[in-house]
């Protein structure tokens, strides 16, 4: 690897026009400067489009692509992994940042990136920490994430997932498998290289700010009492018998995996 390679910043947008100039504006100005940023509008209904237009004239001198999907699918998880797969298909970089349109970076997270991956060359995939930004106040994150021995990891969220993008395209039919629609492609790519590829790469840094607000897809204990929820979580077990039988199959008496298919059997919460 190229001591300066050149970094796309995915960009994944949806109705969010409060937010999306603040993630644009924080992948243009970062500290290392050899990065190109894919903005993927998901048939926003909103100003967003316009905006990021608006912005991309002020930028002329910077690599800024929109791509603009007219039709947008039902299945809000299967509408971002769509989004994701289309700009990694169009982007040259060595190196992938996703970044989600209402979340922003650090000034210095691309640079703080690259270092890793230029130093770990065996390595394919790292996370940072999340700052969690709320309206009125910023809660730094502590180190929560690990790998688990018999079940998923404990991984931050997209916004917070870098890897190198040859290792990706190889392995993104296992990833984006159809089958498991309600997954979202964070839980996906975390399991897929904690179980298939034994990674679980974490930087001690918190370089992401993780907006917090009413758009948020999961509420804290609200979720609990949200049959999608479940549903997603009973996906979550048989993804992992998809990657590896034998992990699966430890996690069958544990009581996590015995309410979850008690609930989607029953349908006790609606």
């Amino acid at each position: 690897m190229k001591s300066k390679p050149l970094v796309s910043i995915l960009i994944n947008n949806y109705n969010k026009d409060l937010y999306c100039v603040d993630a644009l504006n924080s992948a243009i100005n970062q500290s290392y400067k050899n990065i190109e940023i894919i903005f993927y509008d998901d048939a926003s209904t909103d100003n967003s489009i316009k905006k990021i237009i608006e912005l991309k004239k002020k930028y002329k001198n910077k690599t800024i692509k929109i791509i603009e999907n007219k039709e947008r699918g039902n299945i809000f998880s299967r509408n971002q992994m769509f989004g994701i797969e289309k700009s990694l298909k169009k982007s040259k970089g060595e190196i992938i940042c996703l970044l989600d349109s209402d979340d922003f970076f650090k000034k210095d997270k691309i640079e703080k990136v690259v270092n890793f991956f230029v130093k770990k060359q065996s390595k394919d995939i790292v996370y940072d920490i999340p700052i969690f930004y709320y309206k009125k106040k910023k809660i730094i994150s502590k180190n929560e994430y690990f790998p688990r021995k018999n079940k998923w990891p404990k991984f931050p969220p997209t916004s917070c997932v870098s890897f190198r993008k040859k290792d990706l395209l190889k392995d993104i039919n296992k990833i984006n498998v159809r089958k498991f629609n309600d997954l979202w492609f964070d839980f996906r790519i975390a399991s897929y290289f904690a179980i298939k590829k034994k990674q679980f790469n974490l930087l001690s840094l918190n370089l992401t700010y993780y907006r917090q607000h009413d758009q948020n897809f999961d509420k804290k204990y609200k979720k609990f009492l949200n049959s999608a929820w479940w549903k997603r979580r009973d996906q979550a077990f048989r993804y992992i018998f998809f990657l590896d039988k034998n992990l699966y199959q430890r996690n069958i008496f544990s009581f996590d995996f015995v309410i979850t298919k008690l609930i989607n059997k029953f349908c006790i919460i609606f």
